[in-house]
């Protein structure tokens, strides 16, 4: 991920007196929206591509020309499936949005003005965030514990990078590496607060936000039942694959140790892949819940 991705506004916490038209989803809010808060699994996301109308498509290339360009293919597919369930509407305003950044606050002529239903006060904003604002930074901390909980149990159960390798001058055949560092809560809590007030949070009056299907715990017996089981059989996997290596690197066959070295990776990954299945059950999840509690928000008249 690029340290140079330009970080949330603060101007939403600080000034929410609306212009003419009220930009719902300004375009810095947007970008760190997706790259922060999408759910990762230390797994690529696979799926058939996502299909866009027009607008939506124009709307990825924009915002596109806001991104590193060697971050570009990896934020292209990333973009299109987060624009993908706004309506024309939606997209309309994220496009002003997107021109006005770039310094054309006239929106061209394909681009229809959408005005916004209400307004946003100050008021309307603090009762807003007083709901959500807490709800984030506690799930957040939980995360955190889970992480940390994780990280701890896959250092007592699982072997580390050098135990089932064999390696010498200029060479290395290993089984690879089981499972990156858990990383379910975001870099920032204060980045998270703002991202869900500038991009996910209605913008046009004082709304009820029912948060009820966050979890703000985790099962520690589950997650230390499927860390323990897994790393059991990379154990057995490592010692059948030095069973099997040590011959070969003893008659000095190259070929066939780096042939044994993509067995052994291939081995592991259904491994990992069902303990992470068994994880994300257990986990108190990414930050999906909220955000779909502030999408769905009830207005209060």
């Amino acid at each position: 991920m690029s340290d140079n991705l330009p970080l949330p506004s603060t101007q939403a916490a600080t000034d929410t007196a609306p212009p003419r038209m009220r930009l719902l989803y300004p375009l810095a809010a947007v970008c760190v929206a997706i790259v922060f808060l999408s759910p990762t699994s230390g797994e690529a996301q696979t799926g058939g591509a996502v299909k866009l109308r027009t607008d939506q498509q124009r709307l990825v290339e924009l915002t596109l020309q806001n991104v590193e360009p060697a971050m570009r293919p990896l934020m292209r597919d990333t973009l299109a499936r987060n624009f993908a369930p706004y309506d024309e509407a939606q997209i309309a305003m994220m496009i002003a949005a997107v021109m006005a950044e770039a310094g054309n606050s006239a929106p061209a002529d394909d681009v229809p003005v959408v005005e916004a239903e209400g307004t946003l006060s100050p008021e309307d904003f603090e009762f807003n965030r007083a709901q959500y604002e807490p709800v984030i930074r506690k799930h957040h901390a939980v995360q955190k514990r889970y992480d940390e909980f994780v990280d701890a149990r896959v250092a007592q159960y699982c072997p580390g990078r050098d135990q089932y390798a064999r390696f010498g001058s200029g060479w290395r055949y290993d089984q690879g590496q089981f499972t990156e560092p858990s990383s379910l809560a975001t870099w920032n809590v204060d980045a998270n607060v703002q991202v869900a007030g500038g991009a996910y949070a209605p913008q046009d009056g004082r709304y009820k936000f029912d948060f009820s299907k966050v979890k703000m715990t985790f099962d520690e017996k589950a997650v230390d039942a499927a860390i323990k089981a897994a790393c059991e059989q990379v154990h057995a996997a490592g010692r059948d694959f030095l069973a099997k290596l040590d011959p070969v690197i003893a008659r000095q066959d190259w070929d066939a140790a780096y042939k044994l070295e993509q067995w052994a990776h291939g081995r592991i990954s259904p491994i990992r892949n069902e303990m992470q299945a068994k994880l994300e059950k257990a986990s108190p999840g990414d930050f999906t819940a909220i955000q779909m509690a502030l999408m769905n928000g009830r207005k209060v008249k």
